[in-house]
C-alpha cells in the first residue's frame, strides 16, 4: 500500500479557485433533463400530433387530466409548451436548491457545536425550519427520533424527480395518449407514423388526430385567428376534415359576417313566403264573402 503525501492547503485553495465558493456550496446535482417531446404533421392526422419517448434513462411523468384541462382553458397554452418548460425548469431549479438547503439544515441539527441563531446559520434556519417543523409531531416517534423531517425530506425529493420527469402534451390531455411498445410501432394504422417511429426503435405515446378538448369548449378565437391569417392550410384542413362536428375553425369576426348574412337571407326568404301567403288568403278571404260590399286588398 503505498502512502501519498498530500498538502492539504494547497489542495483547497486549488479547489477553491477552479470552481468557486458558489459551487462547493451549491452542489449541481441532477441537471433538469425533462423527456424528448416529438411534433410532427400529417396529410390525415393533421398539424398538432406529438409523441413522447417513453423509453430511456428516465419515464415520462403526466399532469392528472383535470389540472392539465384546468391550465389549458386558464392559460390558454393549448399549443404551446415553451411557457409552461420555461415555469417548469425554473421551479425544478429552485426545489433543487432549496432541497440542497434543508437538507443541510436537517445534517446541522446532530452537530451541537453550531449555534442555529448566529449567521450564517440563522439565515439557514430561517429559509428552511418552516418546512421542515411543519412534519414533526405528524408521524410516530421511532427509538427516540422524530422522523418527520426525514419524511419532508423524501417528499421534497420526490417532487423535485416528477418535475424534472414532467411531460406536457398540449393541446391533448394525457388520457389522451396512445402508448406503443417498440415491438408494437408497426401495428400503427398510419403506415407514415409507423415506419418513422419503427425506426426510432422506443416505446413511445403518440398524442394525434383533433384534441378533445376543442369538442369539448370553443378554440380561443386568437388561435383561429392565426390559423385563417397566417396558417390557412391548417383552417382549410380542420374544416375539410372536422366540418360536421359543428366545431367553428373560422375567427368570430367571419363567423358574426356569416350569421349576419345568413340571417338576412332567410329573413328576405320569409317576407317572400308571406306576401305569397298573404295573396293567397285574401282571394279565400274575398271568395268567401263575394256578393258583399267588403273586398280586402294588399
Amino acid at each position: 500500500m503505498a502512502i501519498i503525501d498530500v498538502d492539504s492547503l494547497n489542495s483547497v485553495t486549488q479547489l477553491i479557485c477552479e470552481r468557486g465558493y458558489i459551487d462547493i456550496f451549491k452542489p449541481e446535482g441532477a441537471p433538469f433533463n425533462p423527456p424528448l417531446i416529438y411534433f410532427y404533421t400529417d396529410p390525415v392526422e393533421g398539424f398538432f400530433n406529438l409523441f413522447v419517448v417513453e423509453s430511456g434513462a428516465t419515464s415520462p411523468a403526466y399532469l392528472p387530466n383535470w389540472l392539465a384541462e384546468l391550465i389549458q382553458l386558464g392559460t390558454n397554452q393549448q399549443l404551446t409548451i415553451m411557457f409552461l418548460r420555461d415555469i417548469q425548469e425554473w421551479a425544478y431549479e429552485f426545489l433543487k436548491i432549496f432541497k440542497t438547503l434543508c437538507q443541510m439544515r436537517a445534517t446541522l441539527w446532530w452537530w451541537l457545536m453550531f449555534n442555529p441563531y448566529q449567521q450564517p446559520f440563522n439565515t439557514l434556519r430561517v429559509l428552511t425550519e418552516w418546512y421542515l417543523t411543519a412534519f414533526i409531531g405528524i408521524f410516530p416517534v421511532i427509538l427516540g427520533i422524530d422522523i418527520g423531517s426525514t419524511i419532508g425530506l423524501a417528499l421534497l425529493g420526490h417532487t423535485v424527480d416528477v418535475l424534472g420527469r414532467l411531460a406536457f402534451t398540449m393541446p391533448y390531455l394525457p388520457q389522451e395518449g396512445e402508448f406503443y411498445k417498440a415491438e408494437d410501432l408497426v401495428k400503427i394504422d398510419n403506415p407514415n407514423l409507423a415506419q418513422m417511429l419503427t425506426e426510432y426503435g422506443q416505446d413511445v405515446r403518440i398524442f394525434r388526430n383533433l384534441p378533445d378538448l376543442w369538442y369539448k369548449y370553443p378554440i380561443p378565437n386568437s388561435i383561429r385567428e392565426d390559423w385563417y391569417t397566417n396558417k390557412p392550410e391548417i383552417t382549410e384542413h380542420l374544416i375539410k376534415n372536422y366540418y360536421g362536428l359543428g366545431v367553428d375553425f373560422l375567427p368570430d369576426r367571419l363567423l358574426k359576417e356569416l350569421y349576419e348574412k345568413t340571417n338576412q337571407d332567410a329573413l328576405k326568404m320569409s317576407f317572400n313566403n308571406l306576401e305569397h301567403f298573404s295573396n293567397n288568403v285574401l282571394c279565400w278571404v274575398n271568395e268567401v264573402f263575394i256578393g258583399t260590399h267588403i273586398n280586402f286588398h294588399i
